[in-house]
């Protein structure tokens, strides 16, 4: 049964599409892949894809400069195609309302040819009733459109997605176990495994390493090399040059190690003021390679030194050693590489990670809050010995930070990413952060968004006892501290008297329909959604809650059903908090 993906986002995203194939490809639902032209290249790294379909963005625009008529014809006839391919399902892991149109344009053409692909998976957050609190029986699954023109999603996981990205501060699952739970499929596991490039290939490519390198003066047989990947989506999101070039410094003083650079051609500026800071030798590869070749160098680095960037997943799906530093808006929780035994590194502020569209008030600070020597004492440690350095002084951290160790003195979290709990890949901290209260809430929220998205909770009966579906008990790995419990207790009283208020007009409008009823219904929804969207602990759910209720607004009686799972949801963070 073949299926159609859609993933025309960035380049790590598609990249990390490669466990969904796998999973798709086990289920007996080979996938037919639709990506950006621009990253057709990267395609033959991709395992399980029957057939690739690069969307002709380029030439799409440049019709749309000269007649939009023949961008549309164009779109058109490669719409046809897909369709002629007849896909027996469609998942779209693109939330864009453009992408969510192009997978209708497709269902629809499938349509008129009597292939109409078939409804999207139930999924996971099904209840045992037949209602979800997110989904509405669309034949495109994870995000699509309906016949309105509003946006639809096939399960609570795909609300989650798209909720928790708008929100910084709570996005506790990495991004491969999400793009897994939105298609159907377990979590990952940590498995990520790009196919690597032939022998050739990796031949080529240590050629070019050495000459480079004798050319650079390291001579004809260096010790290694590091990798080095200067640029980001965002300067805010880039580690200063300067850092980059000390570090490098240091490896090679302690290990021979040469660095080589790596990045597009829009980052040439940035590797020549690299060559200019560092001392050591280096190779200058900045948009030398293209993907393939990028990837056949990266085979033969000891170890990547990077940001938030495509050639980090690269790195991770290739098996390659990563140490990445993640600041301003992005954090290793949800964007971190997915592959167990990865370094992540953020700067120890309150403020990280930052919301989209902020100005910064501390002239972004966190960009030098990562040390060169930080990163310099756990990268030689894993050169050394095959495992990262945890701070030896801060065993026993207490949740008021005091005890933390030299990392975090030097404004420094890090983590190791490690697969945890169910499948899910998570992180643990070699700087004494596992006890802050920072990551016992995310570590909480993970525990019951997990159980919430995949089940639900009962919307009837006892839910004080802390129990789930079946009687599993679930606690947090540790009690939340009392001002954070405090905090979260009273958000979630208000929220529990709005939902039962919610739930108690509902049942009267459905006897009724009378218009006052009507007005206070929708004010006490209007009252609890501006509740959790202004709540920094709960923001999430203001998300999550806008989405669903929307999608459930097609009648009353679902809109209920979605109130008495939020409120159970509600009742067992309580529960919670009490235990």
């Amino acid at each position: 049964m073949t299926t159609l993906l859609f993933n025309l986002t960035r380049f790590g995203d598609l990249l990390q599409t490669q466990p969904v194939l796998d999973g798709l490809a086990a289920a007996g639902r080979p996938a037919s892949l639709v990506c950006l032209d621009a990253f057709a290249p990267a395609l033959p790294l991709l395992r399980g894809v029957d057939r690739a379909l690069p969307l002709p963005g380029a030439a799409l625009l440049a019709r749309m400069d000269r007649d939009w008529r023949l961008a549309a014809a164009e779109l058109w006839r490669w719409t046809g195609e897909l369709a002629a391919l007849a896909p027996r399902r469609l998942l779209n892991l693109t939330a864009t309302t453009g992408v969510r149109l192009l997978a209708r344009c497709v269902a629809a053409r499938l349509a008129e040819t009597g292939r109409a692909p078939l409804p999207a998976p139930p999924g996971p957050g099904v209840r045992a009733g037949g209602t979800s609190a997110a989904g509405s029986g669309s034949d495109i699954g994870g995000f699509g459109v309906d016949g309105l023109g509003f946006g639809t999603t096939s399960n609570p996981w795909s609300a989650f997605l798209l909720a928790s990205t708008n929100h910084r501060g709570c996005s506790p699952f990495n991004l491969v176990d999400q793009f897994c739970r939105v298609a159907d499929l377990p979590p990952a596991a940590g498995r990520f495994e790009l196919r690597a490039p032939d022998e050739g290939a990796r031949a080529a490519a240590a050629a070019l390493l050495r000459a480079e390198a004798a050319r650079a003066g390291a001579g004809p047989e260096p010790a290694g090399f590091l990798g080095v990947q200067l640029g980001a989506s965002d300067d805010r999101r880039r580690w200063p040059v300067g850092h980059f070039a000390r570090l490098a410094e240091l490896l090679h003083a302690a290990t021979g190690l040469v660095p080589v650079l790596l990045g597009s051609k829009a980052e040439a500026g940035l590797g020549e003021r690299f060559c200019a800071a560092c001392a050591a030798p280096c190779v200058d590869l900045i948009g030398r390679t293209s993907l393939p070749e990028l990837a056949a160098v990266l085979t033969r680095v000891r170890l990547l030194a990077t940001n938030d960037t495509g050639t980090m997943h690269l790195a991770a799906g290739l098996g390659v050693d990563v140490v990445a530093v993640f600041l301003a808006t992005a954090q290793p929780w949800d964007t971190g590489p997915y592959r167990a035994g990865s370094l992540c590194l953020e700067p120890d502020m309150d403020c990280h990670p930052c919301p989209f569209g902020a100005p910064c008030p501390h002239a972004n600070a966190c960009r030098t809050a990562v040390t060169p020597e930080t990163v310099f004492e756990l990268a030689r440690a894993r050169l050394a010995t095959g495992a990262w350095a945890a701070d030896a002084e801060s065993t026993g951290a207490e949740s008021t930070g005091e005890h933390l160790g030299s990392y975090a003195r030097r404004g420094a979290r890090v983590w190791e990413t490690r697969v945890q709990e169910h499948g899910y890949l998570g992180l643990v901290s070699l700087s004494g952060h596992e006890d802050t209260p920072r990551t016992r809430w995310i570590r909480a929220q993970r525990e019951v968004y997990r159980r919430f998205l995949d089940a639900g909770f009962p919307a009837q009966g006892d839910a004080t006892d802390g129990a789930a579906p079946g009687g599993d008990a679930a606690a947090p790995a540790a009690p939340l501290p009392e001002s954070l419990a405090l905090a979260a207790g009273e958000s979630l009283g208000r929220a529990e008297l709005l939902l039962t208020l919610l739930c108690e007009q509902g049942r009267v409008l459905a006897a009724t329909a009378a218009e006052p009823t009507k007005r206070k219904f929708l004010a006490t929804w209007q009252r609890l959604q501006t509740l959790w969207e202004s709540d920094r602990l709960f923001n999430v759910l203001g998300h999550l809650w806008n989405s669903q209720s929307q999608e459930a607004a097609r009648d009353l009686a679902s809109v209920l059903a979605l109130a008495e799972e939020y409120l159970a949801l509600v009742r067992f963070w309580a529960a919670l908090l009490r235990r």
